[in-house]
């Protein structure tokens, strides 16, 4: 039967046999050659809310962190330095704890030399107890205006010196800002930090009037326990 197939047509057969055997295994080399190269190649996670391909954990941690601002870290902490002054200023005293078997406190042998009174214009100052209060000696006052004219007080004006005459800074509770004609007696607290004492023995209280200064209380030689 071959014999009688004219010999061109045989030659056509062949050559198409031979292009689709190579193409075959061309198809089949090539197949195999992609899926090797794909191999641990994943398709990225897609949010079909966000549209977005979700970040694997190496590309988290590959990522670097922001650089923070010196300039704003210097402002925040100056920020939190300056809440913390205002709040040691507004504190409040508590006395220190005392346990069943601690003995009462002895009184101070230089409360012998108490009260000293200040008197200016029927305006009496009276500083009657030292005591201490936490980190603070503590001065008990009192106040009390038998004028006939009412009294103003500021007491950011308040001058307390040591005996080598320093000026300390202080804190007052309790006090008034005005004794109106005839008061009665008022007392307060004024707190000074045992830090700023040193080796002080004893201070200086002084004490005017606002605005015009008409009357000036001043207290001397006030023990320091």
């Amino acid at each position: 039967m071959l014999r009688a197939l004219h010999p061109g047509i045989l030659t056509s057969l062949v050559l198409i046999s031979t292009t689709a055997a190579i193409t075959l295994v061309t198809a089949f080399i090539g197949y195999h050659l992609g899926r090797d190269s794909l191999r641990g190649v994943s398709q990225p996670v897609v949010n079909p809310i966000l549209g977005s391909a979700v970040k694997t954990k190496d590309q988290t941690q590959g990522e670097r962190s922001p650089i923070l601002d010196e300039a704003q870290i210097i402002a925040q902490t100056k920020a939190r330095i300056a809440e913390m002054t205002e709040g040691s200023s507004d504190r409040k005293i508590v006395p220190a704890p005392t346990t069943a078997n601690e003995p009462p406190a002895a009184e101070p042998a230089v409360s012998r030399t108490l009260p000293i009174v200040a008197e200016d214009q029927g305006v009496r100052l009276e500083i009657s107890r030292v005591d201490t209060l936490g980190q603070d000696l503590a001065l008990q006052v009192s106040l009390k205006n038998d004028s006939s004219q009412g009294v103003q007080f500021i007491y950011t004006f308040l001058e307390i010196t040591n005996d080598k005459g320093d000026l300390l800074s202080a804190l007052t509770e309790g006090l008034p800002t005005e004794l109106p004609a005839g008061s009665d007696l008022v007392k307060g607290t004024i707190l000074i930090p045992k830090s700023l004492l040193n080796n002080t023995k004893t201070l200086t209280l002084r004490l005017a009037s606002y605005p015009n200064q008409d009357v000036q209380l001043q207290a001397a030689n006030i023990p320091v326990e």
